[in-house]
């Protein structure tokens, strides 16, 4: 049972350093201001099926979503499931409850900007 354990475990690490690695190449083309992992894959409970749930905050990000999500695409970080919000909407998504802000806040895995994630959690 304790090997289980541990492979789940390392698993989960691997993830979410596969996380670290988008957030990482993601850095230099976007002001990335902060970062966290959400989901299946923060709370533990992911599957093979799953895919890692990042949720990145970037004030330059592109209203239209087809150009946000380009902005946020990565090449070669299979799995990552990036999610944008600007800082202005992040704390409008925790004001009316939204479901990722709220895990951001209440189970994310925090890649970057810890601080600024506190302090908006707290605003919201």
């Amino acid at each position: 049972m304790v090997e289980v354990v541990e492979r789940r475990r390392a698993e989960r690490e691997r993830l979410i350093a596969l996380a670290r690695s988008y957030v990482e190449r993601l850095a230099p083309r976007i002001s990335v201001l902060a970062a966290a992992v959400v989901g299946s894959v923060a709370r533990g409970d992911f599957n093979v099926w799953s895919d890692i749930d990042v949720v990145v905050i970037c004030d330059e990000l592109p209203e239209r979503l087809p150009d946000r999500l380009a902005a946020l695409a990565v090449p070669d970080t299979p799995g990552v499931q990036p999610i944008g919000f600007t800082e202005e909407e992040f704390v409008g998504a925790l004001v009316k409850g939204n479901p990722l802000a709220l895990a951001v806040a209440g189970e994310g895995v925090v890649l970057q900007g810890a601080d600024l994630l506190i302090s908006l959690s707290r605003v919201g």
